[in-house]
């Protein structure tokens, strides 16, 4: 085949042929290298006209390793400040109370211990200052002005309730004589010893209900008091 080649197209045609169906076949280019030009036309054209018909996509490859990760980028410059947001509307005012609202309660613990004297001085104060000076009363000799307990004390209006809940060696003589004006701001109370050689001590609640204003025209307290 090769000396039929040979005689039809001579010695340089066959040269030609050859490299242009190696071309053809390789399915890439070749510098031509020695060549004249109108052979390396040859060569593309010939590779050209014999060059397979290229076969299908093939399969992706597994996916490869995750490569390491690179270098944290540099941080960016900050960006312009933000302009000034609008002022918020004014709150309401806080709470300023001094003085026990009309017809509320307040309430505490008192406490005292002590041995080797013939009394002894319970002091109580308020939290809020009273408008007026109230009546003390032990709550378990007045449950009608004194209706609560010791967890929970009470006191009907006017009134200032001691709940004892435990009194050892003593008992209730009373505002301590001499303190009574300070009924507005506290109270002390005095537990007088029935035994001063022996410990004395008693502790408990309190609580204390402000007056509510009368109506002059029904001579009640106000209904929302």
């Amino acid at each position: 085949m090769l000396k039929r080649m040979h005689n039809r197209l001579g010695t340089a045609g066959l040269a030609v042929a050859v490299v242009a169906l190696v071309a053809a076949v390789a399915g890439t280019a070749i510098a031509a290298g020695g060549l004249t030009k109108k052979q390396e036309k040859q060569v593309v054209k010939i590779a050209k006209k014999y060059a397979g018909k290229q076969g299908p996509k093939g399969d992706a490859g597994p996916k490869g390793d995750t490569g390491p990760a690179g270098p944290q980028g540099a941080h960016g410059d900050p960006g312009p400040k933000g302009d000034t947001g609008s002022q918020g509307a004014e709150g309401p005012a806080g709470p300023t109370e001094t003085e026990l609202p009309p017809g509320k309660t307040e309430t505490g613990v008192w406490s005292f211990r002590g041995i080797g004297e013939p009394r002894y001085f319970s002091s109580i104060s308020f939290p809020l200052k009273l408008g007026f000076l109230p009546d003390v009363r032990r709550a378990a000799e007045n449950p009608t002005k004194c209706p609560g307990s010791v967890e929970e004390p009470q006191a009907q209006q006017g009134n200032l309730c001691l709940y004892e809940y435990e009194v050892v060696n003593s008992f209730y003589e009373g505002v301590a004589p001499g303190f009574s004006s300070l009924g507005t701001v506290g109270v002390i109370n005095n537990y007088k010893a029935e035994d001063e050689t022996i410990r004395s001590e008693g502790f408990g609640t309190w609580a204390v209900t402000e007056f509510c204003p009368i109506d002059p025209k029904t001579g009640e307290p106000f209904p929302e008091c």
